[in-house]
């Protein structure tokens, strides 16, 4: 005699794998490395990106919802309902659970909030090991380079300004290249390979540390800084940036080190180091 299908093992199953998902997905973001790290380098964790693994938490998510939805309203809809008749009838009686539950939820959202122990503990560890990915001398040339076009890319500091150079040196390195429109990410998609690499094959060598010339360091702006380099001084404002410095293209050197409470030779040493990228 065939069996008839069971949707109460349906759901309690797809409840199962669901959650596992969701457990498995939740940990290895837990863990990743941030997003500008993750796109660079085309990091992956048993064969999905960041981006894969987003994806995977969010659907999953949802349908663990979906099938709570029709576990609850249609499965055991009846027992539902006899628990709600039955506490309703009881009223509040017994109230202790429930305000025990709420007290404690209030305290996780309030203390996570607040960065409060041990809540930001768990929070720093899971920073701590996203940042571990990171390696600081491969860094993106700007956050999200991957994002620019060539045209865009050629204006930071060392490339020339010139994306048809960039497209020849791409063809050179055997990569295929459609339009100095696309993106890194574009490219990297095309060629199998990951931003960074795609960056490797046109970042400028290594020249060791560059010297800037002339006195006044201080008195001059980001801009004049720019122009006596042969750079973008948009390119090298979001350099900065990136190393946590706020600066203004018409601020003098000296007023970007005081409002970022540096040294000035360690600003300097910092702005020679980008122009010789």
């Amino acid at each position: 005699m065939k069996k008839k299908f069971c949707w109460r093992a349906f759901i309690s199953l797809g409840l199962f794998i669901t959650l596992l998902m969701m457990l498995v997905s939740g940990v290895i973001l837990y863990i990743s490395p941030p997003g500008r790290v993750a796109n660079w380098t085309d990091w992956r964790m048993i064969g999905l990106t960041k981006r894969g693994w987003q994806n995977q938490h969010t659907i999953f998510g949802f349908a663990f919802l979906l099938l709570s939805l029709f576990h609850l309203f249609f499965i055991n809809w009846k027992a539902f309902l006899c628990y709600l008749k039955l506490k309703s009838s009881e009223g509040f009686k017994r109230p202790a659970e429930l305000v025990a539950i709420t007290v404690i939820a209030v305290i996780f959202a309030i203390g996570t909030h607040v960065d409060m122990p041990p809540f930001s503990a768990i929070i720093k560890f899971g920073d701590s090991r996203a940042n571990s990915w990171e390696r600081r001398e491969k860094q993106a040339p700007v956050p999200h380079a991957e994002l620019m076009t060539l045209i865009q890319l050629a204006e930071q500091p060392g490339l020339g300004g010139d994306p048809d150079s960039l497209v020849k040196k791409l063809e050179k390195a055997g990569l295929k290249v459609a339009s100095k429109n696309q993106t890194l990410a574009d490219i990297a998609t095309m060629n199998g390979k990951s931003a960074e690499e795609v960056y490797a094959a046109v970042a400028p060598a290594e020249t060791g540390s560059h010297r800037l010339q002339g006195g006044g360091f201080g008195k001059k702006t980001l801009q004049e800084i720019a122009d006596e380099a042969g750079v973008s001084a948009t390119s090298l404002q979001l350099a900065l940036r990136q190393k946590g410095i706020d600066a203004e293209i018409d601020s003098p050197l000296k007023s970007i080190a005081e409002r970022n409470t540096i040294e000035m030779n360690e600003l300097r040493k910092t702005v020679e180091t980008m122009i010789s990228r």
